[in-house]
C-alpha cells in the first residue's frame, strides 16, 4: 500500500528541513568523496554503512539503528515485476510510524523546525506525492549482485532521486540533481536507455495520479523527443533544464508540481457558528447556543473540532478528473446538521442522513436508494464547471506540433483543458480580488469555491486573471464574474485583450466591492455588495442582458514647453492605456490626486470610508478656495473629430472630462438627460443650433462615441453630485486629440496622476462584451443596519 497524503506530507516536511541539500551533495559518490568507499565496483549500489553514514549527513541527525535497518529494508526489496511498484509501496508500510515518530522527536530535539519544539501541521501539504521507478536491473545491482553478492545493498538512483523529489527546492535545483542520477555514466548527456528510466519514473507518477495511461507513454516519448531540440538522438544538460523548465507537464510528471495534486485533503479554516452543529470525526456537539468555533473545510464544509483534525477522513471533493467522463456521481457526507431531505420532504436529523457537496440537497439514509447515483448538480447547474469536464491537458496533445505550440502558464491551470457541458449551461468564471471591500473579497471568495468548483474561483492578488482565463478560453459558452471595483475589472479586460478565445470573447458580469463600482453601476449591478444571498446574484447573472461596451486607447506624449523653451519636468506615469469609464482633467483629478497622496503619506487616516468621504469634502472645500486648475481653458486645445472646441465660450473651466459611460464619482451623470428635439431648429442661428443639438443626443456606452464635458469649478461638481444640475456639453465624438501647455492633474478610471505638458491621442480600441443586470439591485435599509452574518452557507 503507498504511503498516505498525511504520512508523506510529514516526510516531505522532514526533507525540508535537511541540513544539507541534495545537489552538493553529489560530488560525495565521486572519487575522493566521503561515501565514494561505501559504493559497489560499478557505482551504483550503496552498502548499509554508507546509507547509515549518509542519513546522518543529509538529516544532520544520528538516527537510531533500527530505524536505519527498517529504512535499509524497504529500500532494497525488490519490486513485483507484474505491478511495477513504488519505492515504498511494501515494506515501508511496517515502518513508516516508527520512522516517522522517532525522526520527528530527533528533529525537535535538535531545534530543527526554528526551536518551536511542536511539529508543524502538514495535512494539506504543499509537497508532491511523486513516485520513483526502481528499474529491475537495478535493485541489486547487475555487477554488485556477482562480486558483492555476500553483502545486502540498494541502488543509489533511486534513493537519491526520491529524496531529490521530497526537497523544498526549486525545479531548476531538482531538475540539475534528476539529470545527474539518471546520467549514469557521468557523460553529461542523457542517452536512450537514460531516458527510459525517466519515462518510466513519469509513468508511475502518472498511475499514481490516476490519469489515463493507455496512450500516456506514446505522448512522454514524443515530449522528450522535442527536448531534444538539436535532434541529435541526445539530451545535453542545457537541453534537459531548457525544456523543463518550458514544459510544465515534464514538471508534473516528474513530481515537481503541487498544484496538480489531488488527494482528498481538506482546505482547514477557523469557523463561528450560529447554530447546533455536530463534528464529522467523533460525531460529538461541536457548538453550542453559546457560540464555539470549530474547523471546517472551504471546499466541502467537512466539520470537526480543532482536536479532531489528525482523524478527519481526507474524503475531499476532486475538482478535475483523470479523464474526460460524461457522469458525475453524488459526493456524499454525513449530514452534521438538520436539514430537509429532497426525496421524502421530511426533516433530515443529525447523522441520520447524507448532503451532496455538488447539488447540496439532503437525504435520508432510507431514502437513497430511491434516489439516482449521478448528480445533476441542482439549483446552480447553470453556472458549475463539473470536474468530469476538466482532465490534464497534456493527456489529449498527440503530437509534437500541438506540443510545441502549447503556451504553458507557470499555473495548474495551464495543466488543464476544459469542455464545455453539452447542456445549455454557461459555466462561471470567478475572478475575486480581495483586497476590494475590506474582508468583503475574501468572504466571497470562500462561499463561491463551495458553491461552484474550486477550479472555477481565483484569487486575483495570488494568481491574477491570466490562469482562469486560459482555463475557460475553451469553453463555447462561459460568463465571468468580477468581484473588485473599476480598477480590477479594467485589470481583468486589459488581460482578455492579450488572449485569444476561439469561441467568441466570453461576456462579464461585476460584483461590486468597495465604494465607487461607476461601471457595476451603470450596468444595475449597484453601488456595492451588502451581503447579500450569492444564490440570488447567480440567480441574476443567469437571467441578464448582453450588451457591448465601447473601450478607448490612450496614448500620451511628453512636450516642449513653450513659455520656458526647455524640457518639461518628469511628471507621474499614467496608470492606465485604455479609458473603460471616463479620463479627466483638471478640478476633480485635482481633488483625487491630493487625496491619493495623503492617503500614501497617511494610510493610517484613511481606515474606513466615512473617514474616506470626510477627506473628500475637505479636500473639495480648500479646492474650492485655491482654484488650483482656474482658467483652464487658456492652458489646453481640443480637437474632437478633427474641428477645434472653444471651451471658453461661455464662461471659464477648471476641468473637462470624457465619459464613456454615464457614471462618475461614485454615481454622478455629468451628461445628463437628454432634450426632446425640437421641429423648428432652423430658426436659431448656426452655432446656437449646434448647441440645441447637442442638447438632444443621448448617451451610449457603445455607439462608438465618446461624450465631452467642461466643469467650471469644485462648487460645480457638489451640485452635479447632488442632482441640482449637470456639467457643460461640449462634443460627442470619436476621435480627441489633446494639447496641454502646462502641467495638470489628470485621472483615468479614478486613477490620477500628475502630467507634465503633453499631447493626448484618444482613439477607440474595441468593445468587451458586459452582461447588464435584468433589474437593478436595490439597496435595503434592512441591510445597512443588519449585521453581516458569519455563516457564509448559501
Amino acid at each position: 500500500m503507498l504511503l498516505s497524503p498525511e504520512q508523506f506530507s510529514r516526510l516531505s516536511e522532514y526533507a525540508a528541513y535537511s541540513r544539507r541539500k541534495l545537489k552538493d551533495m553529489l560530488s560525495d559518490f565521486q572519487q575522493d568523496g566521503k561515501f565514494y568507499s561505501y559504493l559497489s565496483v560499478d557505482g551504483q549500489t550503496i552498502n548499509i554503512d554508507g546509507f547509515r553514514a549518509f542519513l546522518i549527513d543529509y538529516f544532520g541527525a544520528d538516527l537510531p539503528s533500527d530505524l536505519v535497518d527498517q529504512l535499509f529494508l524497504s529500500f532494497s526489496k525488490p519490486p513485483i515485476k507484474e505491478r511495477r511498484t513504488s519505492l515504498f509501496e511494501d515494506a515501508i508500510s511496517t515502518v513508516r510510524a516508527k520512522f516517522t515518530d522517532t525522526l520527528s522527536g530527533r528533529m525537535t530535539g535538535l531545534n530543527i523546525a526554528g526551536g518551536s519544539g511542536q511539529q508543524t501541521d502538514r495535512s494539506t501539504g504543499s509537497e508532491p506525492q511523486a513516485l520513483v521507478c526502481i528499474p529491475e536491473d537495478d535493485v541489486m545491482g547487475p555487477k554488485a549482485a556477482t562480486n558483492e553478492s555476500q553483502e545486502p545493498r540498494i541502488p543509489l538512483k533511486p534513493l537519491i532521486c526520491t529524496l531529490s523529489l521530497l526537497e523544498a527546492d526549486t525545479p531548476e535545483n531538482k531538475l540539475d540533481v534528476v539529470f545527474h542520477v539518471y546520467d549514469s555514466d557521468g557523460n553529461g548527456f542523457l542517452d536512450k536507455s537514460e531516458i527510459d528510466g525517466i519515462i518510466e519514473q513519469m509513468m508511475n507518477v502518472a498511475r499514481y495520479q490516476q490519469w489515463d495511461t493507455i496512450e500516456l507513454e506514446q505522448i512522454i516519448r514524443q515530449m522528450m523527443v522535442d527536448i531534444d531540440y538539436d535532434n541529435d538522438g541526445i539530451v545535453s544538460f542545457d537541453e534537459w533544464r531548457r525544456g523543463g523548465l518550458t514544459n510544465i507537464p515534464l514538471l508534473v510528471l516528474l513530481g515537481f508540481d503541487t498544484e496538480m495534486k489531488e488527494d482528498g485533503s481538506h482546505v482547514w479554516r477557523l469557523r463561528h457558528f450560529t447554530k447546533p452543529t455536530y463534528c464529522n470525526a467523533c460525531c460529538s456537539i461541536l457548538v453550542g447556543w453559546g457560540g464555539k468555533q470549530g474547523l471546517s473545510c472551504s471546499l466541502c464544509k467537512y466539520t470537526v473540532h480543532e482536536r479532531c483534525v489528525r482523524s478527519a477522513a481526507t474524503n475531499c471533493i476532486r475538482t478535475y478528473s483523470s479523464r474526460q467522463q460524461d457522469k458525475l456521481y453524488h459526493h456524499w457526507q454525513d449530514a452534521n446538521a438538520t436539514a430537509k431531505c429532497v426525496k421524502c420532504k421530511a426533516t433530515v436529523g443529525v447523522f441520520q442522513g447524507k448532503g451532496c457537496r455538488w447539488c447540496h440537497n439532503y437525504v435520508h439514509h432510507r431514502c437513497m436508494s430511491a434516489l439516482a447515483q449521478e448528480c445533476d448538480l441542482g439549483a446552480l447547474v447553470h453556472h458549475i464547471l463539473p470536474p468530469t469536464h476538466i482532465f490534464p491537458a497534456f493527456l489529449e496533445r498527440k503530437t509534437s506540433t500541438s506540443l510545441k505550440n502549447h503556451n504553458f502558464g507557470s499555473h495548474s491551470a495551464s495543466l488543464l483543458q476544459a469542455i464545455s457541458p453539452s447542456n445549455d449551461c454557461r459555466p462561471l468564471l470567478v475572478l475575486v480580488n480581495p483586497k476590494s471591500g475590506g474582508k468583503q473579497g475574501v468572504k466571497i471568495l470562500q462561499k463561491f469555491e463551495y458553491l461552484l468548483n474550486p477550479r472555477q474561483v481565483y484569487d486575483l492578488s495570488k494568481t491574477g486573471p491570466e490562469p482562469g482565463l486560459q482555463l475557460f478560453s475553451t469553453l463555447k459558452n462561459c460568463n465571468i464574474l468580477v468581484c473588485g471595483g473599476d480598477g480590477t475589472i479594467g485589470w481583468v479586460l486589459e488581460s482578455m485583450d492579450k488572449m485569444t478565445f476561439p469561441h467568441g470573447r466570453p461576456p462579464v458580469a461585476v460584483l461590486p466591492l468597495g465604494t465607487g463600482n461607476d461601471l457595476a453601476r451603470c450596468l444595475r449591478w449597484g453601488g456595492g455588495y451588502e451581503n447579500e444571498n450569492l444564490h440570488k446574484i447567480l440567480e441574476q447573472i443567469e437571467k441578464s442582458s448582453l450588451i457591448d461596451m465601447d473601450r478607448w486607447q490612450i496614448k500620451i506624449e511628453i512636450t516642449e514647453n513653450k513659455n520656458t523653451r526647455r524640457a518639461s519636468e518628469k511628471g507621474d506615469s499614467p496608470p492606465y492605456s485604455i479609458i473603460n469609464n471616463y479620463f479627466s482633467i483638471g478640478v476633480d483629478a485635482s481633488i483625487a490626486h491630493r487625496f491619493h497622496v495623503m492617503r500614501e503619506k497617511f494610510p493610517e487616516k484613511f481606515n474606513s470610508r466615512m473617514r474616506n468621504k470626510l477627506w473628500y469634502f475637505e479636500l473639495g472645500t480648500s479646492e474650492t478656495l485655491s482654484s488650483s486648475c482656474k482658467n483652464l481653458h487658456e492652458q489646453i486645445d481640443i480637437l474632437c473629430d478633427g474641428e477645434s472646441i472653444d471651451l471658453g465660450q461661455d464662461a471659464s473651466l477648471e476641468g473637462i472630462a470624457l465619459l464613456n459611460i454615464p457614471s462618475i464619482y461614485g454615481g454622478s451623470n455629468l451628461w445628463g438627460r437628454s432634450r426632446k428635439s425640437k421641429s423648428r431648429m432652423g430658426l436659431f442661428p448656426m452655432k446656437n443650433a449646434e448647441k440645441m443639438q447637442l442638447q438632444t443626443r443621448v448617451q451610449d456606452i457603445g455607439d462608438g462615441l465618446i461624450e465631452l464635458v467642461g466643469l467650471e469649478s469644485a462648487m460645480q461638481m457638489g451640485q452635479i453630485k447632488a442632482g441640482v444640475r449637470g456639467a457643460r456639453r461640449l462634443s460627442q465624438c470619436s476621435t480627441v486629440v489633446i494639447q496641454t501647455h502646462k502641467s495638470f492633474p489628470m485621472q483615468i478610471d479614478g486613477e490620477p496622476w500628475m502630467q507634465p505638458p503633453c499631447i493626448i491621442q484618444i482613439t477607440h480600441k474595441n468593445q468587451a462584451k458586459m452582461l447588464v443586470a435584468a433589474a437593478p439591485r436595490k439597496r435595503s435599509s434592512w441591510m445597512l443596519l443588519k449585521r453581516q452574518s458569519t455563516n457564509d452557507d448559501n
